[in-house]
């Protein structure tokens, strides 16, 4: 419920929203971290002091003073609990949360919750579409900030919850949740792999129905709970050639979103969907129309016989390999464009399916030399200075028949503002080429 007492801390999309939301109903203070730093957010953070004339601005260095233990600290999900200003919350008494925490704490609706290293906002959307006929919407790590979803009530939510949002909430209370997959991401964040999936684990702990892939250990409950385990019955599976939606046999080759890690993603989809109470007719039809979202293999053109395909929303080593080995056709025929900021990771896990899926990748961005190092013989790799510049060096490579991956397996900061834009860019480089 809404405490007595609430600082936010940072004042980007999330933090905005808590202050809306929170001013005028509590006792309420706000900082940023980055005040006091060259940048806009100085001036931002002034701005908002005279928006919200009746809550009390602070500079980080202040925040501790403001503090006591009855005071709730709602942190942008950017900032990890290592961080100065939240760790001194932790000894001072105060209790951390964030702003799904609140949500799901006032939203009186069933709640469906996804986490998941990737495609979680491709499933999140896809629940959504299977459940729109009951009155769904989506929320929680996409679109608007949750608890703008408030200001008109809905007959239920599908959330995507990240895993800095699930390491500062007490674990939600859910009908449906769901872990997609783990794997290695975000260790600038979390402080080890190990902390990484345990925070994903507690989407379950005060869920009521668990849709988890049998064939991956990590995203099954640790405690018992009423299941649908994915490949673990006939009825509901992903096979070489369909998957089985209630029994229901539907070709994969029928459905628009492609690659093993989708089809999969779409029997959770549909068994969380199911158990809301949707019918399998309409699962199915949703099942084989859904088309997908921007920037996630997503087929921008075909320029003299080789496809162009975006996947800059690949964040991460896990996403890549996906994306490689969904778009072989069993021969190296994949110039890959790679790189960013790596958070982090381990690239080595990139080496096998560049030597059986690319004839050469084409690094950019702060962590190329990096991969590069990673890559070392597995196929060749040329290293370039920008997106637009590798597209260009792409085209020579590849011949027809050939596809040209962007598919990252880094972050885009070091060089655009997000992955949309990074994407955008790719868009509007091949379409520039192919006009």
């Amino acid at each position: 419920m809404i405490p007595d007492r609430a600082l936010v801390v940072g004042i980007g999309a999330t933090g905005g929203s808590c202050t809306r939301f929170l001013h005028g109903r509590t006792e309420l203070f706000v900082t940023d971290t980055r005040v006091g730093q060259s940048g806009p957010i100085t001036n931002q953070f002034e701005d908002l002091r005279r928006v919200y004339a009746d809550a009390e601005f602070v500079k980080p260095e202040d925040a501790t003073k403001v503090l006591d233990s009855n005071t709730v600290v709602f942190a942008s999900p950017g900032i990890p609990l290592h961080d100065p200003v939240l760790n001194a919350v932790q000894t001072s008494g105060a209790r951390i949360s964030c702003d799904v925490e609140l949500f799901c704490d006032l939203a009186d609706a069933p709640l469906i919750g996804v986490t998941g290293t990737n495609g979680k906002t491709t499933t999140t959307e896809l629940i959504t579409q299977m459940l729109r006929s009951k009155g769904f919407v989506s929320g929680g790590n996409i679109g608007k900030p949750v608890l703008d979803l408030l200001e008109s009530r809905s007959a239920g939510y599908v959330l995507e919850i990240s895993s800095f949002q699930l390491e500062k909430m007490k674990p939600p209370h859910l009908f449906g949740a769901t872990i997609l997959n783990i794997t290695e991401d975000h260790l600038d964040h979390h402080r080890s792999f190990d902390e990484y999936a345990r925070t994903k684990t507690r989407i379950y702990e005060q869920c009521d129905v668990a849709v988890y892939n049998t064939s991956d250990p990590s995203t099954k409950p640790k405690t018992k709970k009423s299941e649908i385990p994915i490949n673990g019955t006939k009825d509901w599976c992903v096979d070489d050639h369909e998957i089985v939606i209630a029994g229901k046999s539907v070709p994969r080759e029928s459905l628009q979103l492609k690659g093993a890690q989708n089809h999969l993603n779409v029997v959770i989809a549909a068994a969380l969907a199911y158990a809301s109470g949707v019918q399998v007719e309409e699962l199915v039809e949703t099942a084989t129309t859904y088309e997908g979202l921007p920037h996630r293999m997503q087929l921008v053109a075909e320029v003299e016989g080789v496809r162009y395909v975006n996947d800059s929303k690949a964040t991460n080593v896990a996403a890549t390999r996906a994306a490689l080995e969904s778009l072989s056709n069993g021969i190296p025929n994949i110039v890959l464009l790679a790189g960013g900021e790596g958070k982090g990771a381990n690239f080595e896990a990139l080496s096998d399916p560049l030597r059986h899926h690319a004839k050469a990748v084409i690094l950019f961005g702060r962590d190329a030399s990096r991969i590069a190092t990673a890559v070392g013989d597995a196929t060749k790799y040329v290293l370039s200075d920008s997106l637009e510049a590798a597209v260009m060096e792409a085209r020579e490579l590849a011949k027809r028949g050939d596809v040209v991956l962007l598919s990252p397996a880094c972050a885009s900061f070091d060089m655009f503002s997000d992955y949309i834009e990074r994407g955008n860019q790719f868009i509007s480089t091949v379409r520039a080429m192919a006009s």
